[in-house]
């Protein structure tokens, strides 16, 4: 999880083709959001098996990125918080009952 994690910021941070602003906003909005995946998926985890695992935070992680990648250049950070949380909850619950 962590080298796809790693590799996500070369992919969003890249389509920018500059370091200019708009890439350091992407930066950050991919890291907020991963962040934010992490704790929608493991309080959403928590609230429906009483536990929290690595997996869960490895796989909200990736939700949150994988929500926050066609936003990421035209969103606030508060706004991929939001995206982030919701992704990874709305992941959890993909996996849960598929």
């Amino acid at each position: 999880g962590s080298l796809i994690w790693f590799g996500w910021y070369g992919f969003n941070v890249g389509s920018a083709l500059t370091i200019n602003a708009v890439a350091m906003t992407v930066f950050v909005n991919t890291a907020v959001a991963a962040a934010a995946g992490i704790i929608g998926w493991l309080i959403v985890e928590y609230m429906a098996n009483k536990k929290a695992t690595l997996l869960g935070a490895v796989s909200g992680a990736i939700s949150g990125l994988v929500a926050i990648t066609p936003a990421c250049g035209f969103v606030t950070p508060a706004s991929s918080i939001i995206i982030g949380v919701v992704g990874g909850a709305v992941c959890f619950w993909g996996v849960f009952f598929l």
